[in-house]
């Protein structure tokens, strides 16, 4: 493959993989199921083009050396590169998981080394970049037979990757015990440190928009509210998920308490920590803030005394330690 079809070819790869990684996040499980699928294809395709990228540094190195910043930022891109994709591979292959053989997640280190690979690729670019060629030169039926034949490899590759993974997720994640009350894993997406809350000071804020004067509701009026009991998966970025039985009330209910206009289409929750997340309307009106999860009441690490159940979200949206909901 010519050096700027190889280069170019990895760029894209690059790009749909952040592309989609990141994108995924945000997204519902149905909405994001396409994205997944294109993320390990294009990883694929990615770590495939690398056999060719690997002999053009290779004849690189030999004519220029070692000397310039350049060739120190290719150097570290390469070495982020091989972490990324073994990691990834890994994953999906089994070999490691959650909870193994790192006291942090693989996943997570993946998605750390690959946003970082990012980066470098922009910098490499930057103090390595060549002249665009024209797109004609690449019209050729030779270059469209390798693109074609790297595409089909990368279907192939993905569809085998996947029958051997099929105790994952699409997502990923792995599962981690289900209907187990509070034994399912504890992870906190903004590293923050678990709260120490009094329940009988505590108070949940809620107002029906930013002007309004907020209404403050204690965890025994949460017990008024009607109840309910949903079976809901939480799968968590940290590369695990787990289904739990979740009691609680219902957000819009909750919402009802301070006279929720019927023009609001954003919901705000805060956690007493500071994160917080705004979701459109009819994401809140399908969540639930639980305060117990497979009859017992939430641990501090889960979340105690309110924590927020975002069905079909993934698992860094479920606010923990919920201290304020804003209606706008």
């Amino acid at each position: 493959m010519p050096r700027r079809l190889a280069n170019l070819v990895l760029l894209a790869a690059i790009a749909m993989l952040l592309a989609s990684g990141i994108v995924a996040w945000l997204l519902s499980e149905t909405a994001a199921g396409a994205l997944y699928v294109a993320h390990r294809i294009a990883g694929v395709a990615f770590v495939l083009t690398l056999a060719w990228k690997y002999a053009i540094a290779r004849r690189s190195l030999r004519r220029r050396g070692v000397a310039g910043s350049g060739v120190w930022i290719g150097l570290a891109t390469a070495a982020l590169t091989i972490t990324a994709s073994s990691l990834g591979l890994a994953w999906t292959a089994g070999l490691v998981s959650f909870d193994r053989p790192f006291g942090y997640s693989a996943l997570n280190l993946h998605v750390i080394a690959g946003l970082a690979v990012g980066v470098l690729v922009v910098a490499h670019a930057l103090a390595r970049g060549e002249s665009r060629p024209a797109l004609v030169t690449f019209g050729g039926r030779r270059a469209a037979l390798r693109g074609l034949a790297l595409l089909a490899a990368s279907f192939v590759a993905t569809a085998a990757l996947d029958r051997v993974a099929l105790a994952r997720r699409g997502s990923g994640s792995r599962h981690a015990g289900s209907f187990t009350g509070n034994a399912f894993p504890v992870t906190i997406w903004s590293l923050d440190s678990v709260p120490s809350i009094d329940v009988e000071s505590w108070r949940l804020r809620v107002r029906g928009s930013e002007s309004a004067r907020p209404v403050e509701i204690s965890y025994v009026d949460l017990t008024t509210l009607p109840r309910h009991d949903v079976s809901v998966v939480l799968d968590c970025t940290g590369g695990w998920w787990s289904e739990q039985m979740w009691s609680g009330v219902s957000l819009t209910d909750v919402l009802a308490r301070c006279g929720m206009s019927e023009g609001a289409t954003r919901v705000e929750v805060i956690s007493v920590t500071g994160h917080r997340w705004t979701f459109d309307r009819p994401e809140a009106e399908r969540a639930i803030l639980a305060t117990h999860v497979g009859g017992q009441p939430l641990s501090p690490g889960h979340g105690y005394p309110l924590r927020l159940v975002a069905p079909s979200l993934r698992g860094f949206l479920w606010i923990k330690w919920v201290g304020e909901v804003v209606a706008a």
